[in-house]
């Protein structure tokens, strides 16, 4: 693997979203620790619910798995 990865932009294709994911998987995660429940998404309060946590954790692991792949393998 070479260094090369890093100035390709194919790559942060894949990882931008992956890092965006991430952001909000941890977002909501905080949000479990608040008194209401609550995180914020484009401005606006949303309300957590039982499935988001573990849904936007596997759109998280499949984008980062997309992206590393694409990394090592490219």
């Amino acid at each position: 693997m070479t260094g090369q990865w890093m100035t390709d932009p194919l790559f942060w294709l894949a990882a931008l979203p992956a890092l965006a994911a991430s952001g909000l998987l941890f977002q909501m995660i905080l949000s479990l620790f608040t008194c209401c429940g609550t995180f914020r998404l484009r401005g606006r309060t949303v309300r957590l619910t039982w499935w988001m946590i573990p849904v936007t954790g596997g759109v998280c692991g499949l984008l980062w798995t997309v992206a590393v792949g694409y990394a090592l393998l490219g």
